[in-house]
């Protein structure tokens, strides 16, 4: 595949604890639609940082753990401060394929500030590629409510599929954005807020062994945060009280 874009794509992998699934995500990415990919290591525990020094990417080994959100963020910051126009989030447990990255051209070619991958556009996901039913109905009731609520025109909020422009980087202060995997919820509030353009393309997902399985306290804990965080977005839509996240930067 040739490169999609005249402007700058970088990737940018996010890893904790995925040895056993790097060197084939490293094969399935297609090199020529990325200028540069860069490896964000979260003080993994096993060997996922010696075996992405053996690749031809850009590592980073961070000496304490930042979370997923805090992992993420340092990425961003660091793809765009080295020049990058847009940077895919690419999980280190291979359940995306980053190739998928072609069907943003459109989006990308436009100057969206944040494009992201749904697994709802095709009609009941979890029974064709092997989705959990409670995941993906917990999912797809949180998103369509989410939606509906707040006018913002998307099936799938829960994705770690997503894109960032430039303008995102520049518009919003995602650094004050969670640590954890409610900055991936926060970021479509932000984008909505802001009067960004965003957009969304179709993903399929692998749910193999190699995904890291689902805590259902922790998924309880994030259904209650993403509540607090359409409380705060509300609230900041209303000119009552501003987040920090929700001032200019």
């Amino acid at each position: 595949m040739n490169k999609i874009s005249n402007k700058k794509i970088y990737g940018v992998v996010i890893c904790y604890n995925s040895a056993p699934v790097i060197k084939e995500l490293y094969e399935r990415i297609d090199k020529e639609i990325f200028d540069k990919i860069y490896f964000f290591d979260d003080n993994s525990t096993d060997s996922s940082y010696e075996i992405a020094k053996e690749l031809d990417w850009q590592v980073v080994k961070n000496p304490i753990n930042l979370g997923h959100g805090g992992n993420l963020k340092k990425a961003i910051k660091t793809a765009f401060l080295d020049g990058a126009d847009y940077v895919l989030e690419i999980h280190a447990d291979n359940q995306y394929d980053p190739n998928l990255i072609s069907k943003a051209k459109k989006f990308i070619d436009e100057d969206y500030s944040l494009i992201t991958g749904s697994r709802f556009v095709n009609k009941n996901p979890h029974k064709k590629e092997g989705m959990p039913f409670l995941r993906y109905f917990s999912n797809k009731v949180m998103s369509s409510f989410t939606s509906k609520l707040l006018s913002i025109e998307l099936s799938e909020f829960h994705t770690g599929f997503k894109i960032f422009g430039k303008s995102f980087y520049e518009k919003i202060k995602f650094e004050d954005c969670s640590n954890n995997y409610l900055f991936s919820f926060q970021i479509i509030l932000l984008t909505k807020f802001f009067n960004l353009k965003y957009g969304e393309i179709s993903i399929s997902a692998d749910y193999g062994d190699k995904v890291n399985s689902c805590n259902y306290f922790n998924g309880f804990i994030y259904l209650i945060q993403n509540f607090v965080e359409i409380f705060f977005y509300l609230m900041a839509k209303s000119k009552i009280f501003k987040k920090s996240i929700y001032k200019t930067k």
